[in-house]
């Protein structure tokens, strides 16, 4: 189709049409392959178009003369194979593009400038006013700027610390840090904006932004002399979640964890050697009975340092389990995963020269500006990145050995930025131009080219501590060592968002904040409620994590048991809510975590309340992020219900909400579907033969419900899921409940389906496929048990008055 496609637009430009006759003669023909159209300007600039489906347009620019990066220049974009055809106008001034089958998405190229303007379905979207020019070593394109234009995305910065999620009037950049303690950064140059596109700079040199910052919107990168490249995409959608769906098709769909990582995970930090209760097997085995004994669930063993031998300590150790505290790896697995537990295996880079196999070739070429500079390994070096596989797998994670590890915890990779930019690498590149492609290497080694190329069944989970674009489709990341404070945790709800935006829905971070080194200490109970419990639980992953005070529950006050509880029951009964909105993250981009603007981009508002967030498609989350006891709360346009409860709210307003119990404000959209599970210790242990669903009523909704195995790879391999959408049908207060879709293994055939019903005091009589079905009330809360029946069964559950 490309072919024929090509030879029709080869013959239509040699025919009738007099677009050559009227271009200047110092602009050449656009010169037409299959895969883009080149054009040179009359100031010998090249600009190489091309188009990625129907909705990305890509522009390459160079002087005359000079050869385009190749596609594999970079991995950040997944794959440059689903390239489609262009059709060309022409006109005197300028050639206008659209691809083959969108004309609503058009690109003028000004014919003497090569300056670009982008129109999606009739309006201009962004416009050049000067096309990429390089001064000095800095290339920069710049856009015609709006007074009313948001901005948003750009991943994040060190630590997560960001004031805001817009960044209009901004002039910032997403670069590795020079110093140790710029920790984490997301290095994502992807934005959107609210008129319904995105920008992805496709390049790893130093970049910068501004978005209006003295009236100046611009891309720029600043290659050190290396031969930098302007290379952009420009991505349409109108809806920012068609962007963001379209930008993770483009750079790769975020990995999905196996669903244990969306439990509780908790760490032995602060149970070191320096402790009375260093942690070791029999240390872990009484801390997770007592917790379990006390009803308190859990998912995820964090290892810190302890497990490892020769020491168990940050630097002094090596990556090998310890004889003496885990004297019997392979028992010790069959214990946790009796326990229905996964385990994390932690490395600092600071352990690498202390560890087998490690060579001095593996170190950058200068290293004396580095802390730990004996570990200072090269990530563009293939054989560094070899070794860095295999001593997980062959310490631990090879199946015949039968010893512990569900996912790795990747530390102090963000701590090289004291290398030369003008060292070259083993690439052949420099360092100005590697060092914000690091954090990629380092997720591609572990995953691609080592975890999905092993015999490991289980799903790869690993995070590192730092991320650039593209690597999504590996690894994710947490924000490093957050101050235990309102601030941080302030940065840590707007980070989230921003990951979310960023095509990382799966990011974590230190709930409670880790440690304030000027104070010495953790959390205090209030911020352990706020933040370590109830922010916590509604983040994608819940890791209350950090020096000083412990983070285990039972360790803490008896009201934070109290509300441990509360949100850890809230928790693992959402899980298949959760999961499904994992599911949905993973195949189209949209994160668990929605900022507002997602699902209002057009409301001035939406880009205000950037401390509150949508918990997938139907749950308002508010954390109380001060002391103060009461928190404004914008409710957009519909109406609401509190969480649990069937009173409704009318949106569209603002309201103070006095949070009880340090709790966070929770508030579900009228007409949400939220099914869930009955509560257990482990997600391992939820049964699934039980379904619950919370129907709040007030408008037609549609829920799709996704099961799978929850370990494997079998669901995106084989297609094993099960899928279930679930309909409210307002007008009639119907729901019905679609015979399930598809199968996987050890799916059982059949179900028990419990249908709350929230605000029906006028219903008499409650029907299931037309027979009288028995049901309860109680607050206002319609309940009706439909016993054991068929998943491929459809179900239409219909609630009646007189």
């Amino acid at each position: 189709m490309k072919l024929i496609a090509f030879i029709a637009l080869f013959f239509w430009m040699h025919s009738s049409h007099d677009y050559l006759a009227s271009t200047a003669s110092s602009v050449q023909t656009p010169i037409i392959s299959e895969e883009s159209i080149l054009f040179t300007g009359a100031n010998s600039k090249q600009l190489k178009v091309s188009a990625y489906g129907d909705e990305i347009l890509r522009l390459q620019s160079a002087n005359a003369g000079t050869d385009f990066y190749a596609d594999d220049h970079y991995e950040m974009v997944e794959s440059h194979n689903w390239r489609t055809p262009l059709t060309l106008e022409s006109t005197e001034q300028y050639w206008q593009l659209s691809p083959k089958n969108n004309n609503q998405l058009q690109l003028r190229v000004t014919k003497q400038t090569l300056q670009a303007t982008f129109i999606n379905n009739g309006k201009v979207t962004l416009s050049e006013i000067k096309s990429p020019q390089k001064t000095g070593t800095t290339i920069k394109v710049q856009f015609k700027h709006h007074e009313d234009e948001h901005f948003t995305g750009l991943g994040h910065g060190f630590y997560g610390r960001e004031s805001s999620l817009d960044l209009k009037g901004q002039r910032t950049g997403r670069n590795y840090g020079a110093k140790p303690i710029e920790q984490a950064p997301l290095l994502v140059p992807f934005y959107l904006s609210s008129k319904g596109y995105g920008v992805f700079l496709n390049s790893t040199f130093t970049n910068e932004f501004s978005f209006g910052d003295q009236d100046e919107y611009s891309i720029s990168i600043d290659d050190h002399g290396f031969g930098g490249q302007m290379d952009y995409f420009y991505i349409a959608g109108d809806k920012l979640t068609r962007v963001l769906d379209n930008y993770t098709q483009l750079t790769g769909r975020p990995r999905l964890p196996a669903k244990a990582m969306f439990g509780l995970q908790l760490s032995d930090k602060g149970h070191d050697h320096n402790s009375s209760t260093p942690s070791d097997e029999a240390w872990w085995k009484n801390k997770i009975t007592e917790h379990r004994n006390a009803g308190y669930p859990l998912d995820h063993i964090v290892n810190d340092n302890r497990w490892r031998a020769a020491g168990g300590k940050r630097c002094e150790s090596k990556l090998d389990w310890d004889s003496e505290r885990y004297p019997d790896p392979e028992q010790y697995q069959q214990w946790v995963q009796k326990m229905g537990l996964v385990m994390t295996l932690d490395f600092n880079r600071c352990i690498a020269v202390k560890s087998d196999g490690w060579q001095t070739s593996f170190n950058l070429p200068d290293i004396k500006n580095i802390q730990f500079s004996d570990s200072a390994p090269d990530l563009t070096n293939h054989e560094f990145r070899t070794w860095f596989w295999q001593i997980f797998y062959n310490k631990s994670l090879d199946p015949s050995k039968r010893f512990p590890g569900d996912a790795l915890w990747i530390d102090e990779f963000d701590e090289q930025g004291g290398a030369p930019k003008d060292i070259v690498l083993s690439n052949g590149r420099s360092s100005a131009e590697m060092r914000n492609y690091w954090f990629f290497l380092v997720a591609k080694a572990l995953v691609a080219d080592g975890w999905d190329k092993s015999d490991l069944s289980k799903r790869p989970f690993v995070w590192v501590r730092g991320m650039t674009a593209g690597a999504q489709r590996y690894a994710t990341l947490w924000s490093g060592d957050i101050y235990p404070n309102n601030l941080d945790m302030q940065y840590q709800v707007r980070a989230m968002q921003l990951a979310g935006l960023s095509g990382f829905p799966f990011w974590g971070h230190d709930a409670g904040g880790f440690y304030d080194w000027k104070a010495n200490i953790g959390p205090d109970e209030d911020l352990y409620q706020r933040w370590a419990i109830a922010l916590g639980s509604f983040s994608p992953i819940w890791k209350p994590h950090g020096m000083g005070q412990s983070r285990w529950p039972l360790d803490r006050s008896s009201a934070s048991q109290q509300l441990f509880h509360t949100y850890a029951r809230h928790r693992y009964e959402l899980m298949p809510y959760t999961y499904s909105m994992a599911h949905q993250a993973s195949s189209t981009g949209l994160p668990i975590v929605r900022a507002m603007i997602l699902d209002y981009q057009a409301e001035e508002k939406a880009w205000q309340y950037d401390l509150q967030y949508l918990w997938g498609d139907s749950i308002l989350v508010v954390p109380q992020t001060t002391n103060q006891d009461k928190v404004d709360i914008w409710l957009p346009a519909g109406q609401w219900y509190r969480y649990g409860q069937t009173s409704i709210i009318d949106g569209d307003q603002v309201i103070t909400s006095r949070p009880n119990n340090q709790s966070l404000s929770l508030f579900v959209k009228a007409g949400a579907i939220i099914p869930k599970r009955q509560y257990a210790k482990s997600t391992q242990f939820i049964n699934k033969d039980k379904l619950i669903l919370d129907v709040y009523p007030g408008s037609d909704s549609t829920f799709i419900l996704i099961e799978d195995d929850d370990a494997t790879e079998a669901y995106k391999e084989d297609n094993q899921r099960r899928l279930t959408s679930i309909e409210y049908h307002h007008k009639d207060i119907k729901l019905i409940i679609n015979a399930s879709q598809g199968s996987y293994a050890n799916a059982s055939e059949n179900r028990e389906t419990t249908v709350r019903f929230y605000g029906g005091k006028d219903i008499t009589s409650v029907t299931v496929n037309g027979k009288t079905q028995p049901h309860s009330v109680r607050n206002g809360i319609i309940e009706v048990v439909i016993d054991e029946h068929p998943v491929a069964k459809t179900l239409m559950i219909e609630m009646l008055s007189d």
